[in-house]
């Protein structure tokens, strides 16, 4: 799927979802809060990354790995890194 379609059907949702509710602050905050967490994610990966640099060990910056790692945090992380290692 093109990315133009991912990201045209992810407004569409987030549209639909603010119609549907009853109060539109709500919905915005979530939105706002996952995309908070998934910048947390990516900066946890970022470091990660940079300390793996010397082993040659990366895990690709993502939006699924940026949210699993922003929500878990450390233990995210750390399974991020345990997968990697156990599937390469």
């Amino acid at each position: 799927m093109a990315t133009e379609w991912v990201i045209a059907l992810l407004i569409a949702g987030i549209l639909l979802l603010i119609a549907a509710s009853k109060s539109v602050a709500g919905p915005i905050r979530w939105v706002g809060f996952a995309a908070m967490q998934m910048v947390i994610g990516a900066i946890l990966l970022f470091f990660t990354n940079l300390v793996g640099e010397m082993a040659s060990f990366h895990i690709p910056i993502n939006p699924i790995t940026a949210l699993l790692a922003g929500f878990l945090r450390l233990p995210g992380l750390a399974a991020l890194v345990v997968i990697k290692l156990w599937i390469m």
